[in-house]
């Protein structure tokens, strides 16, 4: 492994903090003393939802936005036509556009998820501007920990949309844990960072030692987040109006962000009466606490199950985790923190505001990056899943493996399998599966112009660079010629943590199946290189027990059967060696 050099800006520069987030973005800086300063909207608002919509022509964006509006865009970054589905976005979109998503945000109006992202950078921008008169030039941006290539580039190319540098991706978790300032009092550990925002739910576990902070594990549920404990208690709502009145309603427009108030409203209260214009009609009805936490229950536990088991996937327990860390608005619901309470004791970390964490974070590490302060720290990620690529019978050779410290830099050198071969196919992958079945295909290309020599000869260096943000770099060269090629991957389906883990089972799950296939085709490839090297020898055509064996081979390798195969496959080797040997006295 080598150390990769990484650029850093010049110490008189300002460098902002941005959050962009799935339901609310913000962005921050550290100020002349020292103190990390959200920027705020002219009503003095700090969180900026992630909505945009369009309406006569006029762009609106976060708290403005009219009915057509665009959601949860985030969850799209990186994405195809073809996640829509999986994703469970059902946005209208250009069916025109066969890979590329466009969503249509008025009549004539579609943009692309990296474009509606850009505006509402763009937006964060002019807080800035109004508030100070600045430019926002350059800035950290976070990112979930489980984003792939192609999400992570389509975040960096929607900040370039709107005129950001971004000169460092770094992973939510981490700038969360450092919001809490664990790095600065040297509080090494390992930490578990739950972070429960609007549409998503994500657990992170961080190692923090001399100052580095290490990604161990991820994990989550793209699909659950806190407005699902909304749309849970706007069911109560309805069901109480269904009971009293005794008809069936009609959900009002307006009932699920009143359903969000009364839900910040019972975290600190035990009940109240609130009143609702259903059917037309004022409807009063009380709702408690208990009702609440009764029906959210099923959820919560879901987030705790999801926390154990992320946990015990890295052979951690419970009692190693030193604290934990909060993150998003959903989890000020007490019945959150009580079951994390009750997981973890008194280890569960409160005292930063959890809407904020994520962003304290990003703009301390852009202070670190144009300070002399000797509480810079490293943001150290780590690879989520292996990156490789397919050899001769479709088996992966893996060249940095999964759970790699970020950056990364990995050579290997490869060779022809014929004689005279003049191009190399390089077909990149990324998974824990042996064969490339199993594994999701990252690029392919070709490397030509290898001088023509016996099977075996040619010397192809391939090169893995993986950087800070996690985007994978490769590079081709023939050592003879030097001709070499360079690839940047961007893969073009993204990959949620819940796609993570279900590739790392599946690799756990065939791994005897996985290796028996890699078995049978290592053991094909030799006996095809046996039955070139013997028919190329001058004396088996006068050799009528070589060419039964030889026979016996050829047969055996359109089967299955690798015991066979292996046998035939000796039994020639055996008798060819005799027969060389016999010549030779």
């Amino acid at each position: 492994m080598r150390p990769i050099q990484i650029s850093e800006p010049n110490v008189n520069e300002v460098v902002f903090g941005i959050d962009l987030g799935t339901t609310n973005s913000l962005i921050a800086v550290v100020n002349k003393a020292g103190d990390v300063e959200i920027f705020k909207d002219e009503q003095g608002r700090e969180l900026l939802p992630s909505v945009i919509s369009y309406e006569n022509d006029t762009l609106k964006i976060g708290y403005d936005v009219g009915r057509n509006a665009i959601y949860s865009i985030k969850r799209l970054m990186g994405k195809s036509v073809e996640d829509l589905s999986k994703e469970g976005i059902y946005l209208e979109i250009d069916n025109e556009s066969a890979k590329i998503i466009r969503v249509k945000c008025s009549e004539n109006k579609y943009l692309t998820p990296v474009e509606i992202s850009a505006e509402i950078l763009k937006a964060l921008c002019e807080r800035v501007k109004k508030s100070t008169g600045m430019e926002v030039r350059k800035a950290v941006t976070t990112v979930p920990a489980y984003f792939d290539d192609s999400a992570r580039n389509a975040t960096k190319y929607a900040a370039k949309l709107a005129g950001i540098e971004i000169l460092r991706l770094i992973n939510e978790p981490t700038a969360a844990a450092l919001s809490y300032s664990i790095a600065k009092n040297n509080n090494s550990g390992i930490y578990a960072v739950y972070d429960l925002g609007g549409g998503t739910f994500d657990i992170s576990i961080l190692k923090l030692h001399q100052g580095v902070f290490q990604v161990l594990a991820v994990g989550g549920d793209t699909k659950l987040g806190g407005d699902d404990f909304d749309y849970l208690l706007s069911m109560i709502i309805l069901d109480k109006y269904r009971k009293k009145v005794n008809k069936d309603p009609c959900s009002p427009e307006d009932l699920l962000a009143k359903s969000r108030s009364i839900k910040e409203y019972l975290s600190e209260n035990i009940s109240s009466t609130f009143e609702f214009n259903i059917n037309g009609e004022l409807f009063k009805c009380e709702i408690t606490k208990e009702e609440f936490e009764q029906a959210i229950s099923s959820l919560v536990n879901k987030t705790i199950n999801i926390v154990t088991h992320t946990i015990s996937s890295i052979d951690l327990k419970i009692n190693d985790i030193k604290g934990v860390i909060l993150v998003g608005g959903a989890t000020r619901v007490p019945l959150i923190q009580s079951s994390l309470v009750k997981l973890f004791g008194n280890k569960v970390l409160n005292d930063v505001d959890p809407d904020k964490a994520v962003v304290i974070g990003a703009a301390l590490q852009a202070h670190y990056f144009t300070s002399n302060s000797k509480d810079r720290n490293v943001l150290l990620d780590v690879l989520p899943l292996s990156l490789g690529i397919e050899t001769m019978g479709g088996i992966v050779e893996k060249i940095i493996p999964r759970n790699t410290p970020l950056p990364a830099s990995e050579i290997r050198e490869f060779t022809t399998y014929i004689d005279g071969q003049t191009a190399m196919k390089i077909h990149v992958c990324q998974g824990e599966r042996e064969i490339i079945e199993g594994n999701k295909s990252l690029a392919q290309f070709e490397l030509k112009g290898i001088p023509q020599l016996p099977a075996g000869s040619a010397r192809v260096e391939i090169e893995f660079t993986v950087n800070v943000d996690g985007i994978l770099t490769v590079t081709a060269k023939e050592k003879t010629t030097g001709i070499e090629q360079i690839v940047e991957i961007n893969s073009s389906f993204g990959l949620s943590e819940a796609d993570i883990q279900d590739m790392v089972n599946q690799s756990i799950n065939n791994f005897d199946e996985d290796m028996k296939a890699c078995s049978l085709v290592e053991a094909k490839i030799n006996g095809n290189k046996l039955i070139h090297l013997v028919e190329g020898d001058n004396n088996f055509s006068t050799d009528k027990k070589l060419k039964n064996l030889l026979q016996n081979v050829k047969d055996a390798l359109q089967g299955k059967d690798l015991n066979k195969i292996n046998n035939a496959i000796t039994k020639l080797e055996n008798s060819f060696l005799e027969l060389c040997k016999s010549i030779n006295k």
